[in-house]
């Protein structure tokens, strides 16, 4: 009962007069938008805002004190319990039945429900079905524009489906309302970068680590500055990222960038872990190879200039043995 009248008090307060203040608007929007994802301090934070801002709406209040007690109690959104069918599909979902989550979800988006379809297009992702997955995602924003969260599924399912040209479309609409998101900026410095965007992809990753100072960001950083040729700054920030993360991709661009800095012992020493780390990665395997070859033809020629002079000196021994008989 509590959340079907939390979401009551949603649909009243977002009803705003003309001419309201656009500040506010957007302040609903993200409080919304934090409903439906369940993160009710949040929401609370920005209806504080909101309250200030328009102290004789009363309904604003109430929704404030009832997101604050469900929020401090059960972080599920309540959405989720609204609709029966959804419920049904979580515990499918808990239950590792994926035809009876599917079978539930479509049947939670009959009602019309925006989250019902928000649902259905994080099943569809995450069953790498993307084309219904935006299909589905697109639904949700139709019947709810306020619920900006749609547009960025759009935008990671065309990311990760290889249609790298459509990501920017949907992120740029959803920084338009997010414009703090530094998620939304990072997958387009993935798209961008996918498409050998370099200087762009730079400028997005750029800012959304100055959003959030995020250990992923970081190395997507040093990999754009790897792919663009900047191999010693590079190096310096994918040498910090190793020290919380040891995966392939680190050991690899650290590799890359040696090997670009004609350091071929620790390019060898790199690309050597990112080996032992990857599954199957062809690429890695030929720029092992080829670093490996390098440190072999380069020990070998120091031997060869090293040993020469020791060589000498015992064939000219040799010599003057032979004259004195």
């Amino acid at each position: 009962m509590k959340r079907l009248l939390i979401y009551s008090l949603i649909v009243s307060a977002m009803i705003l007069p003309a001419g309201a203040n656009e500040i506010i608007e957007d302040y609903m929007d993200i409080v919304s938008n934090n409903c439906v994802l369940g993160d009710y301090a949040d929401a609370v934070k920005y209806l504080d805002k909101i309250i200030q801002m328009t102290s004789n709406n009363d309904e604003f209040k109430k929704l404030k004190d009832l997101l604050y007690q469900l929020g401090t109690t059960n972080q599920k959104s309540f959405l989720a319990g609204y609709n029966h069918e959804l419920d049904k599909a979580f515990s499918a979902k808990l239950a590792g039945d994926r035809i009876a989550e599917e079978n539930a979800l479509k049947e939670a988006t009959v009602k019309g429900h925006f989250w019902a379809y928000s649902y259905l297009g994080d099943y569809f992702r995450e069953s790498k079905k993307y084309q219904q997955a935006i299909d589905a995602y697109f639904k949700a924003y139709e019947l709810q524009p306020s619920f900006t969260q749609a547009l960025l599924g759009i935008a990671i399912c065309y990311y990760e489906s290889g249609q790298y040209e459509m990501v920017n479309e949907p992120i740029k609409r959803f920084l338009y309302y997010n414009q703090q998101s530094d998620v939304a900026y990072a997958i387009r410095a993935k798209a961008y970068m996918m498409m050998g965007q370099l200087v762009d992809a730079e400028t997005e990753i750029v800012t959304a680590l100055a959003l959030n100072d995020d250990v992923e960001y970081k190395l997507l950083h040093g990999i754009i500055l790897a792919k663009k040729g900047n191999y010693p700054k590079a190096i310096n920030i994918l040498n910090e990222v190793v020290k919380e993360v040891q995966t392939s991709d680190v050991y690899k661009y650290l590799g890359y960038s040696y090997l670009g800095l004609k350091d071929y012992n620790n390019a060898l020493l790199n690309l050597d872990k990112a080996v032992i780390l990857s599954d199957d990665d062809s690429e890695l395997k030929t720029k092992y190879n080829e670093a490996k070859e390098l440190v072999r033809s380069i020990n070998a020629q120091k031997l060869e200039t090293e040993e020469r002079p020791e060589v000498k000196n015992i064939y000219e021994q040799k010599s003057e043995k032979e004259t004195d008989t």
